[in-house]
């Protein structure tokens, strides 16, 4: 939040639910899960359809975003503006944001600056999923 960015919700299998099978819920409750934790002009969809190779039951190509976005709706804690900042406004506020800073750096005429981490700066792999949601039994 604090510098403006968004999350991208990613559909892979793995990352939704540390297993081969995904469902649209568990997309939807990891939609959830950063909104609470990000709010909602920090969320949007990734999907990554052309980066991976496991999708969720139901949400196996843009087709399917009505889906999706139906589920949604039927939450009461989704207004028709969260859903418009969800399926896009976010991402454009962000771009436009980046351009913004692209123009200011130009004008006085300074060079882009990334820092990649040395080895040194990295954690460890650890090839175990550690990333669950945690509910109650009765749910």
């Amino acid at each position: 939040r604090t510098n403006g960015g968004i999350v991208m919700v990613s559909f892979y299998n793995q990352f939704l639910t540390c297993s081969q099978k995904a469902t649209v819920q568990n997309v939807i409750e990891h939609i959830n899960y950063i909104r609470n934790i990000t709010g909602i002009d920090h969320v949007g969809i990734g999907a990554d359809f052309d980066g991976i190779n496991l999708l969720p039951d139901g949400l196996e190509d843009v087709s399917k975003y009505p889906r999706l976005f139906a589920e949604l709706m039927a939450d009461p804690n989704w207004s028709t503006e969260d859903l418009k900042k969800l399926a896009g406004q976010n991402l454009l506020r962000v771009m436009r944001q980046a351009e913004k800073v692209r123009q200011e750096l130009a004008e006085k005429k300074t060079q882009p600056y990334e820092e990649e981490p040395g080895p040194t700066k990295l954690k460890p792999y650890n090839e175990n999923c550690f990333y669950k949601f945690i509910k109650d039994k009765d749910e």
